[in-house]
């Protein structure tokens, strides 16, 4: 099993077009073959992202994405950022330090400009990218 953290990013593209490589990240995330770790206020960031109104996303949809990835993931407790690291996007220095704190493989995100030097052994790759890694898993 993948053990990642999913940007933000990956669930918005996944209801936008769900016959893409996001939306085949939702089912990997659903069969078992990747594992989504998360903290409270990636959550959070989560079911605001998904509710804004230029989406038009429904609430079903949203409360069933976001109840996946519960059900599915493992919840961190960070402390706050960890230092030497950093992302353009202060934003998104939740999804690094839940990384760091969960010691997971992967930040999976379309933005991997938001995230130049996880470091502790952290690859940051795309949707495309973690398919080929969980078909060389099978």
């Amino acid at each position: 099993m993948i053990r990642a953290v999913i940007d933000t990013n990956i669930l918005v593209s996944a209801l936008i077009a769900p016959a893409g490589n996001e939306a085949l990240i939702v089912l990997a995330i659903k069969q078992g073959w990747v594992k989504p770790y998360y903290s409270a206020e990636i959550l959070e960031e989560y079911a605001g992202v998904l509710a804004r109104r230029k989406f038009r996303f429904r609430a079903d949809e949203i409360d069933g994405l976001i109840a996946l990835v519960r059900s599915s993931g493992k919840q961190v407790h960070t402390t706050g950022p960890i230092h030497g690291i950093g992302s353009p996007d202060p934003g998104d220095e939740k999804f690094l330090a839940c990384a760091q704190t969960a010691g997971v493989e992967f930040i999976v995100t379309g933005n991997k400009r938001d995230f130049p030097d996880p470091g502790a052994g952290i690859e940051v790759i795309n949707a495309a990218e973690l398919l080929d890694k969980i078909t060389l898993e099978m």
